[in-house]
């Protein structure tokens, strides 16, 4: 349900922008087409979809201009689309808690937004959660055991675990956390990534139950690591390989069988993939049809 044939991107940064763009995952080569747009150009998004025969939600972000964290106003906005119709997106409803730079959940019914960055404290710990397949504002669905923001998630049909958050007054962390989609409360600790203090990277799943972190910063800069987990096996990532070049704030979408990385901060274009179940280096994709980074991706049908 978290998966599909077509990956779509929404807005992102520099500037911001309204962008949505698509690319059919399982093709290589070639620019992502244009989808639609947003409802408002926004950075520091996040999304999730229901998958085959479904929506795919953007969540949250800033209207902000500047590049700066600590001032960057969150935005409490849900909008979707229907994965095949290209179109504009259409209001869906609003967060709980607004969110700039959230993490998110989401399995064939359920999409989860997971902590951010603007509200009270300025790194919530909130998660709200929605049914995809409907509109309306979000419910709460519980607390992260430790707030954050920028985290990127992997997901199975039963299962979400989230990584590689900024979280305060800590700063970077490679914490896996675990929550069951269906199952109201909070996060609990699952184990630990690879890299130490990664974040800003993304994430997709496989079909078979693998999920797969890909790039990020920490203290000295832009990532080129691929860590990979059995989701639902408690333990600490193992190295999966290198993506084609350094990247950090950017989108993840994948079919089952394949996992793209896209984009890059400043406004790379460049998307990455990888064969899920197969270890082994990136390889060049294509690439957006926009340049951009600090924007979510989602893929479905």
């Amino acid at each position: 349900g978290w998966y599909g044939p077509r990956g779509t991107a929404f807005g992102g940064y520099y500037p911001n922008r309204n962008d949505i763009d698509y690319i059919t995952i399982a093709n290589t080569g070639g620019t992502a087409l244009d989808f639609g747009d947003i409802i408002t150009a926004v950075r520091g998004t996040e999304s999730f979809g229901n998958g085959i025969g479904g929506r795919g939600v953007c969540v949250g972000g800033s209207t902000d201009s500047g590049q700066g964290n600590g001032g960057a106003a969150s935005s409490p906005g849900l909008q979707y689309i229907t994965f095949a119709s290209t179109s504009n997106a259409t209001f869906f409803g609003n967060l709980v808690v607004g969110a700039y730079v959230p993490g998110y959940g989401q399995d064939a019914t359920w999409g989860m937004k997971v902590g951010g960055e603007g509200g009270s404290p300025y790194y919530n710990g909130t998660i709200d959660y929605v049914v995809t397949a409907t509109t309306g504002d979000a419910d709460d669905w519980g607390d992260m055991h430790v707030a954050g923001a920028r985290s990127a998630s992997v997901n199975d049909t039963t299962t979400c675990l989230t990584a590689n958050m900024w979280w305060s007054p800590g700063g970077f962390t490679n914490m896996i956390m675990h929550m069951t989609v269906k199952t109201l409360g909070s996060s609990v600790d699952w184990g630990w990534n690879r890299t130490v203090s990664v974040y800003s990277g993304t994430a997709c799943s496989s079909d078979s139950g693998r999920g797969v972190w890909a790039g990020g910063n920490d203290t000295v800069g832009k990532q080129n690591v691929l860590d990979y987990v059995t989701i639902q096996t408690g333990a600490d990532a193992l190295d999966f390989g290198n993506m084609v070049a350094p990247r950090a704030d950017q989108a993840g979408y994948g079919n089952g069988t394949r996992g793209c990385f896209a984009g890059s901060y400043p406004s790379t274009a460049a998307i990455d993939y990888v064969t899920l179940a197969t270890t082994g280096d990136a390889q060049d994709f294509g690439d957006l049809l926009v340049g951009r980074s600090y924007f979510g991706g989602c893929a479905g049908t």
